[in-house]
């Protein structure tokens, strides 16, 4: 019994190139996605009536910008990291 409400974080990469990373951040509730920011987009997108109306209103703020910021922040560093640690030497 009870509700489940999740977020992930993901980094999509085909190399460690900037312009082949993209990063994801989802929110789900019992397991249904309702918005998401995609850094190929550049803002967040809702899948449900609640997830558009939250899309909407994130986009107007101005802590969208740090969202866009995340591809470099976080990405873009931990994706060399990892293949280099990881992919590179498989």
């Amino acid at each position: 019994d009870g509700f489940l409400y999740s977020m992930t974080g993901t980094c999509l990469f085909n190399s460690t190139k900037a312009d082949d990373i993209a990063f994801i951040e989802s929110y789900y509730f019992n397991k249904l996605k309702i918005v998401s920011f995609d850094s190929r987009v550049g803002k967040y997108v809702g899948y449900t009536e609640y997830g558009v109306y939250n899309a909407k209103a994130w986009n107007e703020d101005p802590e969208v910008i740090q969202r866009r910021n995340e591809k470099e922040r976080y990405c873009v560093h931990n994706v060399r990291i990892d293949y280099n640690a990881a992919l590179a030497k498989s």
